[in-house]
This record gives structure tokens, sequence and C-alpha cells, in this order.
């Protein structure tokens, strides 16, 4: 998300020791330790769900194209057949 250095993080401490005080800022710290854990699980859940979709999106796709090329085997073994067909009743044809 974004770096941040070891002084960066004393300076942030030292800043909200003196503005929230000693006796809060245990309270306040654990508050935005919860927050930022629900905000990542937020974050995580809402990637898997996407990555989930792109997924069965993409099986989606190869699902049609294979229905697509079954319907064009089907298509290319019925005129094979009728082609076997005819050929069949021109030989077995009285003459």
């Amino acid at each position: 998300m974004f770096e941040s250095s070891f002084l960066e993080m004393v300076m942030i401490g030292v800043v909200a020791l003196l503005v929230i005080g000693p006796e809060r800022l245990p309270t306040v710290a654990r508050t935005i330790g919860k927050w930022i854990g629900k905000v990542r699980r937020f974050v995580a859940t809402t990637r898997a769900d996407i990555e989930r979709e792109l997924h069965t999106e993409e099986l989606r796709t190869m699902l049609y194209k294979q229905e697509e090329e079954l319907r064009n085997l089907r298509g290319m073994m019925e005129e094979k057949s009728d082609a076997v067909r005819k050929a069949l009743e021109q030989h077995d044809k009285p003459q």
C-alpha cells in the first residue's frame, strides 16, 4: 500500500502520544488496529470474489466454445451419415 520507514513510524507515535495522551493511546491504537484488520479482510474478500467471478467468466467462455465445437461436429456427423445413407440407398436400388 504505502511505504514508511521506522523513523516515520516513531514520529507518528510521538505525535499521537502528544495529541491523544498516554491514557487513551493504547485504546486508540487497539481500535485503529481493529479497523486496519477489518479493512484488510474486506480487501482480501473482495479480491477473492473478483478473482472467482473472473474465473467463472473464463470457464463460461470455455464452455461456450466447447458447445460451439460440439455443434459443428454434430453437423459434420449428420452430413456424413446422410451421405453414407444415400450411397447405401444408391447401392441397394434395383438397376
